[in-house]
Order: structure tokens, then C-alpha cells, then sequence
């Protein structure tokens, strides 16, 4: 049986996947057992098995194209290639031992309740008895061969099929439990480090910063910052652009050495006066505005487009970015609000004294082939409700927003929100999936340091964010980060919106 590539339908498996696939069967006994095995492509599976109609024993039949006619994927799009309404004997019906079988009861099969699919709701598997006979087709529109499906897990699935069940469980609660054999690995952040060589780009950007008088939200600021494009070191700028436009598998970019200015003690509280100048903030709305659109959202500190993260004795043990004392919990930034944020980013000012904080991250990439298929299914369906930040309605209240899925998108690089902290599922199975990603992220992120001319910004549709515990002083030597928040489009929370400042309420 030859299976095909499912994105492009078009090539049989390398020789790696061969290999793979052949030490797994090979090494569990020998030859393939005794089901039929037909390959077809996905219009043609009505003819396929009106052929072994009279064949006893069991079909397992490969829905796949051949290299000479890739434009079947094409007819495979629009409709799913797994429900027929065939008219072969004039009721829509073949022959199969004797039994009458109609192919539009060729859907996907329910496990446990669900539906067995993708990302993208199509069918992995279906199997079905028709009396003592067993029809399994494998494919669909996301064929077996897929790319998020790991070589070892395709060679035990194949094996479990063709040799006629995997024990207690049927294929498709097989393949619902499929994951890799080895865990995922963490990429490291892109990073970029600006040269001794742009030193003159780097004071000429610090020295362009507009002076105290001039509010970091007043128009005067911004036509500053919209002209500092063309005085960020070139490595900086590159960086950010190609960030925006093709992103990284880390979902994170790091930048060090950049001008912050003059640092004065860490300030008691995020809004506290401080006689500092305008660089940081300068150098922070410059980068993001290659990214975006800087925003600020009402309820975070007033709404003001750069924010000072410092340690309160009050917050030490809360779920927000004044905390110390807890591991804030993995999130995508703003995940319950209709205009979260694109991008974050998080501008050092001063390094933690005694070095323990770090900003924790976790990519989608680094968690997406671990997770089980059937939680990847139901992660992409909306089964999912995030209630607000407290600091967004003044305390929890455990009001929950609209339903939503955690993956959403493309199928090889989809839009990730999540909450370790205010997402729940809607019932059990969607709560055990978020448990699963949940588990995953705690088990693959990484950690960053971030110290005085660190920027840090993460893709907030690409990776989750956290940050670990750490001591506070309170004594003016505290850890003091500046964060923003980046969307694509101003447009888009017209009608909500102030200038820059966001003003989308939440009941409390």
C-alpha cells in the first residue's frame, strides 16, 4: 500500500518514512496479515470496492493520487472525498458479501462522542463493519501521511491496520492517541545582538528621542517615532521586519544592546513619576511601530502605551505583571479581548538583582507534534471559554466570554490562544485536552533574561508567555521592564478606541 504526502498528495513516502514504516512492521512478525489492500484516489472509492466486492475478508483501502495527477487535491477540497452518493445499482448501494452497503454511510467515525478529524474538521480515519467484514479507509482530504503525523507514530498506525486492530481499542481510538515517540525540543529565540560597528546608529537613535516635555502619547511623540525607522541600527530594523513577515519557530525575537537612556531607582509602582528621560520609551514605540500599530488598552495602567513592570508588595502573589512572589501562569496576551495585542514586547531597563526572573516562552512549534491527535482535533473546535483579567474588571468574577478554539488557521502554522490561568473547556473532553496542552507548555518552555537594552518581543498568535518567581526589594533595585502592546491595525478598534488607547469594557 503506498501513501502520499496529504498537503500536496503528489509524492510517495521518502525513504526514511519507508524505512521507518518497514522496521515497524517487519519487526512485529513479518509480512502484512491478510485485509485486501487497495489504493485509490478519493473519487474512485465507490469503483475500488465494488472490485473486491466478492474478496472475503477485510478492505483496508489508501485514498491517494498519483504523481501524473496531482489535480485530484484540487476536487478533494471542496467536498470531503469520504461521503459518497453513489448511484451504481439505481438506489445508491453496492454489493458487499451479499450485504448491502451505501457509501454515504462512509462518514467520519464518532469515538467517545467525537469526531475523529484535523485541525480543519476533516476526517484522519474511518472504519466501519459491514457484518463480519471490516472496511477501513484511511485519508480523506488530510491523508495518513501527514505532515504534524510523525513517521514512528504512520508505521504503528499502518501496522495496527493492516495486521486488523489495535487490541481493545479501534483504529480510530488509535490514532485519536497518536503522538510522537520522542518529545519536542524548545527552539531558541532569534536573536540579535546590535555590533559595535552601529554604535553611531545607536546614539543617534538615543539622541533623537524627544525631551521630558513631550508626552509618550501625544502626537508630537508618535511623528517622532513613525520617523525612527531609518535610525535603527540595520541589523534592528531587518530583524523586525522579517519578525513581522515570516515570523520564527520560537514565536520570539531577542534584540540586545539597545540605548535606554538614563535608569533611575525602580519606581514603588507602574505609574509612579520618575525622573527619567524618553529614550527607553523612544526605543520601544520605534521597534514596534516597524510591527505595527502601539496601542494601549484602558484597563492596563490607564491605558498608556508604555507600561513600567515593576514588583508591588501588594500584587507579590497575584496573577499579574506586578507579581513576584508566583510563577505568572503561560497565557497569550489579552486572549479573552477582541483586540488583543499582535504583538508584545518587553524593553529591559534593569536586570534582576539577584538574577532569578526570567520571561518564560513556549511556541506553538515546540508543543504542536506532541500533542495527541484527538486533542489536537478538539482543540480546534470551538469548546473553549476565557473569562477577562482581573485588572480589566476590577477582580475575578468568573465571567466567561464566547466560545472559541485554542487552534485556529492554517493547519501547518495555526493561530494559538491560551490561559493556563482563566481558560476552561466546555465539557470534560475539551477540558482534558487543554490539561494536555497545558501539561506540554509547562514541559518545553524556556526562560529569558532580560537586562538593561534586552527587547524581547514575542508572537502572540505564535507562542505563550509566563514569567518565573523572584525576591523583591522594593528598595529601588528591583527588576524594571517597559512592555508594549502592538495590533496591525489602528481600524480595527474604531468605535472602541481613544487615539491610541483602547477602550473595549468588560461587565464586572
Amino acid at each position: 500500500m503506498t501513501l502520499l504526502d496529504s498537503r500536496t498528495l503528489v509524492r510517495p513516502l521518502a525513504v526514511a518514512e519507508l524505512g521507518v514504516a518497514a522496521a515497524t512492521l517487519l519487526g512485529r512478525g513479518g509480512a502484512v496479515g491478510s485485509p485486501t489492500q487497495v489504493t485509490c484516489r478519493p473519487g474512485q472509492l465507490a469503483e475500488a470496492l465494488a472490485e473486491v466486492a466478492d474478496v472475503p475478508g477485510d478492505v483496508v483501502v489508501a485514498l491517494a493520487a498519483t504523481d501524473d495527477d496531482p489535480t485530484v487535491l484540487v476536487a478533494a477540497d471542496r467536498a470531503d472525498p469520504l461521503v459518497f452518493r453513489s448511484t451504481v445499482d439505481g438506489e445508491g448501494r453496492h454489493r458487499l458479501a451479499g450485504l448491502a452497503f451505501r457509501f454515504h454511510d462512509v462518514v467520519p467515525v464518532v469515538a467517545d462522542g467525537e469526531v475523529l478529524a484535523t485541525a480543519l474538521g476533516h476526517p484522519v480515519v474511518v472504519e466501519q463493519r459491514i457484518g463480519e467484514r471490516r472496511i477501513v479507509v484511511l485519508g480523506g482530504i488530510t491523508m495518513l501521511q501527514d505532515r504534524w503525523l510523525p513517521m514512528a507514530s504512520n508505521a504503528v498506525l499502518t501496522d495496527a491496520v493492516l495486521r486488523g486492530g489495535a487490541g481493545d481499542r479501534s483504529v480510530v481510538a488509535l490514532v485519536r492517541g497518536l503522538r510522537p515517540t520522542a518529545a519536542s525540543s524548545h527552539p531558541c529565540p532569534w536573536t540579535v545582538t546590535v555590533g559595535g560597528d552601529e554604535a553611531d546608529a545607536v546614539a543617534a537613535l538615543a539622541a533623537a528621542a524627544p525631551g521630558r516635555d513631550v508626552p509618550v502619547d501625544s502626537d508630537e511623540f508618535f511623528r517622532a517615532v513613525g520617523r525612527a525607522g531609518r535610525l535603527l541600527p540595520a541589523t534592528v530594523h531587518d530583524a523586525l521586519v522579517d519578525f513581522a513577515d515570516h515570523g520564527h519557530p520560537a514565536g520570539a525575537l531577542v534584540i540586545r544592546g539597545l540605548p535606554v537612556g538614563t535608569v533611575p531607582a525602580t519606581p514603588a509602582s507602574p505609574r509612579a513619576a520618575t525622573d527619567k528621560d524618553r529614550v527607553s520609551e523612544f526605543v520601544l514605540l520605534a521597534a514596534g511601530r516597524r510591527l505595527g500599530q502601539p496601542v494601549g488598552f484602558r484597563p492596563e495602567h490607564g491605558g498608556d502605551v508604555v507600561q513600567n513592570l515593576v514588583p508591588t508588595s501588594g500584587a507579590a502573589g497575584a496573577q499579574t505583571s506586578t507579581s513576584s512572589s508566583v510563577m505568572l501562569e503561560f497565557h497569550t496576551e489579552a486572549a479573552f479581548h477582541p483586540h488583543r495585542p499582535r504583538f508584545l514586547l518587553l524593553l529591559g531597563l534593569r536586570a534582576d538583582p539577584f538574577g532569578e526572573a526570567r520571561t518564560l516562552l513556549c511556541s506553538l512549534q515546540a508543543v504542536l507534534g506532541s500533542l495527541t491527535l484527538g486533542a489536537r482535533a478538539v482543540l480546534g473546535q470551538p469548546r473553549f471559554r476565557t473569562s477577562a483579567d482581573e485588572s480589566y474588571t476590577g477582580g475575578r468574577n468568573g465571567r466567561l466570554g464566547r466560545l472559541v478554539p485554542v487552534l485556529s488557521g492554517d493547519l501547518d502554522r495555526p493561530t494559538l490562544t491560551f490561559d493556563a490561568d482563566l481558560m476552561v473547556g466546555v465539557d470534560a473532553t475539551a477540558t482534558a485536552a487543554l490539561q494536555e496542552l497545558r501539561q506540554l507548555v509547562h514541559a518545553h518552555h524556556i526562560g529569558v533574561a532580560l537586562g538593561a537594552g534586552d527587547l524581547l518581543v514575542v508572537d502572540n498568535h505564535a507562542a505563550v508567555h509566563g514569567r518565573s518567581p523572584f525576591r523583591a526589594r522594593y528598595d529601588g533595585t528591583d527588576r524594571w521592564l517597559q512592555r508594549g502592546f502592538v495590533i496591525a491595525d489602528l481600524a480595527a478598534a474604531n468605535g472602541e478606541r481613544s487615539r491610541r488607547r483602547i477602550d473595549t469594557r468588560f461587565t464586572p
